[in-house]
């Protein structure tokens, strides 16, 4: 069976590997990259890797909340499968606030406590704080810890993903073919077949798959893809820009997570003198350059929780746009052979094993013409529609050189 993959950021690279680990399926999977395989330009690349369901509570639904604490007990056997090393902390978060924000910080503890009452929360006085974190900033007499959060070294994994993909390249009879930098120009949806027309090393191709997984973020939006390519309406995106800061002379042991009237600031330990500082929110799709005021004010957080960053290493700072639907909800879509897989907005790390799950049990059932039960099917629906447009045509070069099977 020949699938094609689109896309090949965190979803990307997980689905991928997932389908080449399936003993005796004879999958022949291309996976179209229009990054290079470093990934640079990806949301996940982007992005923290924060593991903390009850820090987002307070701007998520519930669902994605509870998809979280379940990816949490997924994450640790799924990275033990990676040969390479990567990271994988759940030593809990902390939340505080300056003075000024403590109507904020009181109002997240209500949403806890009234919204999450079985979960563990301990509240932190001065002596509590210092005991878990004895840096901190003085400013903070109070704070609340969350003891089953976590993050993930999301650099590292989508490394790790790389080199497994490339090791695991023909495995239990299955096969990939990564082809990075390779712009995707129409997919061509029918019921039981797909086409895909890509421009790859200066040639135009197309290959027909009998199942095609859509993967790519922010690039399936209409403004990002054009007619031909199957682009979701609803999707938009949302900028996000953060900092990478190297200081040895700081020591924060676990995610720190500051009240802000705009945006939900964190601080989150990347090991070996690290630190990601994030991050803003803005309804834009622009990914220009950070600003002023979005470094002034991260950087200013940074430095309010230890007086230390003011002299750490600027290492990069960054901005990229994340895929969310209107409703801020990820969405699995069945349509034809064409599955696709978007909207994971600011929870992309936080639920992206549930997410996994979830497309392999719709790929199970769209291959094997079956109708099983979904595993998540409470907390993540999956919208199926028949085709409606045009069977599958090439009007392109068939591939029939290297890069087809």
């Amino acid at each position: 069976m020949n699938i094609a993959i689109v896309g090949a950021g965190l979803m990307g690279r997980l689905l991928a590997l997932s389908l080449l680990r399936q003993k005796g399926s004879g999958y022949h999977i291309t996976l179209f990259d229009k990054d290079s395989k470093l990934a640079h330009n990806s949301a996940a690349y982007a992005a923290a890797g924060l593991l903390t369901p009850l820090g987002e509570s307070l701007h998520c639904e519930p669902n994605i909340v509870e998809m979280g604490f379940k990816a949490l007990r997924l994450w640790p056997t799924l990275l033990d499968s990676l040969d390479e090393h990567t990271i994988f902390q759940q030593t809990g978060a902390i939340m505080v606030s300056h003075e000024q924000d403590k109507g904020d910080y009181q109002r997240f503890v209500r949403h806890l406590k009234n919204n999450y009452p079985e979960q563990q929360l301990q509240a932190l006085d001065r002596q509590d704080l210092l005991a878990l974190e004895p840096e901190i900033g003085r400013s903070f007499n109070q704070g609340l810890y969350l003891p089953q959060e976590g993050q993930v070294g999301n650099r590292r994994l989508l490394v790790a993903l790389r080199k497994q993909l490339e090791q695991d390249a023909e495995l239990n009879g299955n096969t990939l073919n990564w082809l990075s930098e390779c712009q995707v120009n129409a997919i061509n949806n029918g019921k039981d077949e797909s086409s895909v027309s890509y421009q790859y090393q200066g040639q135009q191709c197309s290959a027909r798959f009998d199942l095609v997984i859509d993967c790519r973020g922010t690039g399936a939006s209409t403004k990002h893809s054009n007619a031909n390519c199957a682009p979701l309406a609803d999707l938009r995106s949302v900028r996000g820009e953060l900092f990478q800061l190297f200081t040895p002379d700081v020591h924060i042991s676990r995610p720190v997570r500051l009240m802000h009237p705009r945006y939900q600031l964190y601080i989150a330990p990347k090991q070996k003198g690290y630190y990601v500082v994030g991050a803003t929110e803005i309804e834009s799709d622009d990914d220009s350059p950070m600003t002023v005021r979005s470094a002034m004010e991260l950087l200013s957080a940074a430095y309010s929780v230890h007086p230390g960053f003011a002299e750490a290493n600027i290492r990069q700072h960054i901005s990229q746009c994340r895929p969310a639907f209107s409703d801020n909800q990820p969405k699995i879509t069945v349509q034809g052979s064409l599955i696709q897989v978007n909207g994971l907005f600011r929870h992309g790390f936080l639920i992206a094993p549930v997410v996994l799950e979830q497309t392999l049990a719709v790929i199970a059932n769209r291959i094997n013409h079956s109708n099983s039960p979904l595993p998540y099917a409470d907390l993540l629906p999956v919208s199926i529609s028949p085709v409606s447009i045009s069977p599958v045509s090439i009007n392109t070069k068939e591939l029939l050189d290297e890069h087809s099977y």
